[in-house]
């Protein structure tokens, strides 16, 4: 059996225990009628009263017979009992003459038969799975060129046997073949070496909403996200020039209502059996946008402040080395701010921590409301925050000018249960060039920027000018 007992009993076993017997009572009805025709065929090539073949494959037992008024099966069935069923071919040219079936019923009395010839069938493996068997009421010599029809036919009966009892198991593999393509919770594609699918299970309605016959015909490349277009096709390109012989890739393809679906495939190159030559490939497809969802929540988390949602050290220092690259290549520099809370401390101590994390969180919201979306601010601890501004030819992006709008968004006191926090912020700017582009260096500029501004008052800025 190709099923395991602890299989639960579904609807859907059921329906392929049902095409098996289905498959399996077409082939059962097919090798009946070519029993009868080689039933025919030997009758009419020996000349005898009676024929009988019989087969059991394992799958089911059949027989058919010619001649003697039906006598046949008991016939075949008393005198094979009494030869022991042997694996090879056996003639007895008078049966009222040996031992083992003088006395049998069929030889004694009606229909008094004398000749008997029986050669087995043999299937593939080695098994015996029936026998071809001929009688007659009369003794007789079976010449050498008999003897050989003889063991012809029989060949070609093993030969049909092993045959049918292969188109069976063939019929069946593709009926579980076909069973677990079709329930799978995972979506199964078949496609040719030009990427055109062939086929794909209907989880695909599941996975984006299409119905199979909607995407058989067409490319995967026909529904990818942008993005992820050119590293699927540098894919798709070895996959096919046999350079990969399998692969696990991730990218985003259109759901039928317009969204992008994150999915995660399993491709495998198949090849022809006989040639080994590369035709097409499988791949197995399942949703992984949850999974994708919990990656972002969890990259978030480890480069994003709690507290503020803003960027942390980790990005920061990530987009520093990036913006320094950036400078390096393209010759444009950007300047790196410093941002102090002035007198936090006192605050945080005279209000509590709970009044200090809401003037945290209100200055946070003020600079992000200052600062573009292609530039950062990001919280690095405590009361320190730093701003990457990039510098291109328009007078508003000054720092200087950022540094103030900074320092004013700040005039405005905190409201934190019914009472007001006042602050402010000092600042100080380091500027990248051609020549100042390491880390630490604009780091350590900044800070000491930063000093000056607080030396000289607070609630200001001061640019590095070392």
């Amino acid at each position: 059996m190709l099923l395991h007992a602890g299989w639960p009993r579904t609807a859907h076993l059921h329906h392929f225990r049902a095409r098996a017997r289905f498959v399996r009572d077409a082939t059962h009805i097919a090798w009946e009628s070519k029993l009868a025709a080689m039933c025919r065929l030997a009758q009419a090539l020996f000349s005898v009263p009676l024929v009988h073949i019989s087969t059991d494959d394992g799958e089911g037992r059949f027989e058919s017979g010619l001649g003697l008024d039906g006598h046949d099966k008991d016939l075949a069935s008393s005198l094979r009992a009494a030869a022991g069923s042997p694996d090879g071919t056996l003639i007895i040219e008078d049966l009222s003459k040996d031992a083992r079936f003088a006395a049998n019923p069929f030889v004694i009395g009606a229909p008094h038969v004398r000749f008997y010839a029986e050669a087995a069938l043999m299937l593939a493996t080695g098994i015996r799975a029936g026998s071809i068997c001929l009688f007659d009421t009369s003794t007789r010599i079976l010449t050498e060129r008999d003897r050989s029809h003889l063991k012809d036919l029989a060949q070609i009966l093993s030969l049909g046997l092993t045959a049918a009892a292969s188109l069976r198991q063939a019929s069946r593999q593709e009926a579980l073949y076909r069973l677990l393509a079709n329930h799978s919770t995972d979506t199964v594609v078949r496609g040719n070496l030009d990427g055109v699918r062939l086929y794909i299970s209907p989880a695909v309605r599941t996975l984006l909403g299409y119905e199979p016959e909607e995407l058989i015909g067409k490319r995967a490349a026909d529904i990818l996200h942008p993005d992820d277009a050119a590293d699927f096709r540098k894919l798709m390109e070895d996959v096919r020039a046999g350079k990969i012989e399998q692969a696990l890739v991730e990218h985003r393809q259109r759901h039928k209502n317009g969204s992008w679906v994150w999915i995660e495939a399993s491709i495998r190159l198949t090849r022809d059996a006989a040639s080994g030559t590369a035709d097409g490939y499988v791949v197995s497809v399942r949703d992984v946008g949850r999974r994708k969802e919990a990656e972002s929540r969890l990259t978030y988390t480890a480069s994003h402040d709690p507290l503020t949602g803003l960027p942390n050290r980790i990005l920061f220092d990530r987009r520093l080395a990036g913006e320094i690259a950036r400078a390096a290549r393209t010759g444009k520099g950007f300047a790196l701010l410093f941002l102090d809370l002035d007198h936090f401390k006192l605050a945080n101590d005279t209000f509590g921590h709970q009044a200090g994390d809401a003037v945290l969180r209100a200055a946070a919201n003020r600079f992000r409301s200052l600062v573009r979306s292609e530039d950062m601010v990001a919280r690095l601890g405590g009361d320190e925050f730093v701003v990457i501004q990039s510098i291109g030819d328009e007078p508003s992006l000054c720092p200087q000018i950022l540094a103030q709008r900074l320092i004013d968004t700040m005039a405005d006191s905190v409201h934190f249960a019914g009472t007001e926090i006042s602050t402010s912020l000092s600042i100080g700017i380091a500027l990248a060039t051609s020549v100042n582009l390491d880390a630490d260096d604009l780091l350590r500029a900044a800070d000491q920027a930063l000093y000056q501004a607080k030396n000289a008052g607070r609630n200001t800025y001061a640019l590095f000018e070392g």
